[in-house]
């Protein structure tokens, strides 16, 4: 849920400087846009072997890499695990009256399963102190282990019929 304690009094101000200027506030408000991003990283905290592969360096044939000069990769790959972004997503406000809301967010998992710490920022492009941060703890599975085992239940639940008989 994302909170925007700013709200009230920013709408005060905006209806205000639409008076001041002859603007009807109805209109003024309609073209506000007030930017946010999501920006989630993530710390393996317990299981599933080392550390997770997407965190161990700068893929060497990415765009943004063959930008970098070796001292820069070379940064880049000492840096801890925990302060590269796994994901970012960008989202827009348009009523400026809104004081609150949720955000619903997917994103790709780390691909090395384990218990998780993902470290949310909430961040807005306008307003300095309306920054949220939090972490959520999740534990990550390999997709592949979970698709064996539901197949095994499925087959389990096919032959008991035939055992019933």
């Amino acid at each position: 849920e994302i909170k925007r304690p700013h709200a009230d009094a920013f709408t005060k101000q905006k209806i205000e400087m639409c008076k001041k200027q002859g603007i009807p506030p109805e209109i003024g408000m309609q073209a506000y846009r007030e930017g946010w991003w999501v920006l989630i990283r993530a710390k393996k905290i317990s299981g599933g072997g080392g550390a997770d592969a997407s965190n161990q360096g700068i893929d060497s044939k990415s765009p943004i890499a063959l930008l970098l000069d070796d001292a820069a990769r070379k940064r880049f790959a000492q840096e801890k695990g925990e302060n590269r972004l796994q994901h970012s997503w960008p989202f827009i406000i348009s009523n400026c009256a809104q004081k609150q809301g949720k955000v619903k967010i997917q994103f790709k998992a780390p691909s090395t399963p384990g218990k998780y710490n993902f470290f949310v920022s909430v961040k807005s492009q306008e307003f300095l102190g309306a920054d949220h941060d939090f972490v959520i703890e999740k534990e990550v599975v390999d997709g592949e282990e979970l698709a064996r085992k539901q197949e095994e239940e499925d087959d389990a639940e096919e032959d008991e019929p035939k055992k019933m008989k």
